[in-house]
């Protein structure tokens, strides 16, 4: 049977990025060169900058890119940014409920605060002749 793998992209400045992840053992692969032999170390710190955080994770999945275009920089950001999309998306459960940044009960308390308020505004600039 074949891992599932799932596919993110990323861009930053000129430079792109394709990040695949599968269930693995821990391998980083950038274009396929592992991550350890790029030459350029501030580059190679901010590529495994996400992997960083993500405790036993990282020891599970295997993450292959490809990445072109734009300076070693660009690429570097791209890759990181993909990455971190992968990692989320590889941890987030399909079945979540969507997150909305206020309940539907806060929205109607929002808006009804807000009337209140413009009430009152109403109320205090009244024109007098």
């Amino acid at each position: 049977m074949i891992p599932k793998t799932e596919i993110y992209f990323a861009t930053r400045k000129t430079a792109s990025a394709h990040v695949y992840i599968t269930k693995g053992v821990g391998k980083v692969r950038i274009n396929n060169v592992p991550v350890e032999m790029i030459p350029q170390e501030t580059a190679r710190e901010v590529i495994l900058a996400p992997l960083e955080i993500t405790g036993d994770l990282r020891d599970k999945i295997d993450i292959s890119v490809r990445v072109r275009g734009g300076g070693f920089m660009g690429q570097a950001s791209a890759i990181a940014t993909g990455i971190t999309r992968a990692l989320i998306g590889w941890t987030k459960s399909k079945k979540e409920p969507k997150d909305h940044p206020f309940p539907k009960s806060d929205k109607k308390n929002q808006r009804n605060l807000a009337d209140l308020v413009q009430e009152e505004e109403n109320k205090n600039h009244t024109v007098r002749l």
